[in-house]
């Protein structure tokens, strides 16, 4: 059974229950640092002290695939580093690849998936959708850069997406086209920055979050043809308590 067929966004093995599904997922109920929030822009500490944010995105060879509550773009990974995307028909070598760089810290793209609804908040507004672009480090550690979307005109970043990503759940292969994130980034690079967790089962904590200040458009056509493609379920978790943590805003 894969762990996607444990959980779920409805009923018994919906967001509410995650925790006492396993024990895998007990973090899901008990962490304190759990992800998604809702971001108070009058709370947020925008004095200075968070860092800089840079993205090195590049056309890519990947492998997409649609689990039935998610449709991805996948980067693949090597064991010998953070990682490489290299495979037969692609020899360049580990520092050509897509990654951000932040506290002089590289983190290299591994998925990009989208959640429809989004699951951040904004001042307790909600959005349409989000994309997640998960990134990991050298030590393992994730950094998932978040970017919320409002209804508008089409997106041609998330229309190359659309086309890439397989119809049918199971459905996973190799699109013969390249694949670049750089056209989905707002113009500016402000984001907010906290300390949260995945936001599916096991829901382990320890991720770095940056969600990106700047709204971007996509149109109710596109939205709806995410949706599709996962059977049109909701898959957002619901926002989780703050705590003691503190949002800051980059410049």
């Amino acid at each position: 059974m894969s762990e996607e067929n444990r959980w779920g966004y409805a009923g018994d093995t919906g967001p509410e229950n995650w925790g006492s599904l396993s024990d895998k997922y007990s973090e899901c109920s008990e962490g304190r640092e759990q992800s998604p929030i809702d971001i108070d822009t009058d709370a947020v500490d925008s004095s200075g002290g968070a860092s800089r944010l840079s993205f090195s995105y590049r056309d890519e060879a990947v492998r997409t695939i649609n689990t039935g509550l998610f449709v991805k773009v996948k980067y693949e990974e090597d064991k010998s580093s953070p990682v490489n995307n290299s495979s037969p028909a692609d020899k360049s070598s580990p520092a050509a690849k897509s990654s951000i760089a932040i506290d002089e810290r590289e983190y290299r793209l591994i998925e990009i998936h989208p959640h429809t609804p989004g699951e951040h908040t904004v001042d307790s507004q909600g959005f349409p959708m989000e994309m997640h672009l998960v990134h990991r480090g050298a030590q393992s550690q994730l950094a998932v850069v978040g970017i919320l979307f409002r209804l508008g005109e089409a997106n041609p970043a998330v229309q190359q997406f659309i086309d890439a990503v397989p119809i049918h759940p199971g459905e996973d292969y190799f699109p013969s086209e390249h694949f670049s994130a750089m056209d989905m980034l707002p113009a500016e690079s402000s984001y907010y920055g906290y300390r949260g967790s995945l936001t599916t089962p096991p829901c382990t904590e320890g991720v770095r979050w940056l969600v990106m200040s700047e709204i971007q458009e996509v149109s109710q056509e596109q939205v709806e043809q995410i949706s599709e493609l996962t059977g049109g379920i909701e898959n957002n978790r619901p926002v989780q308590p703050l705590g003691n943590r503190t949002v800051t805003l980059s410049e």
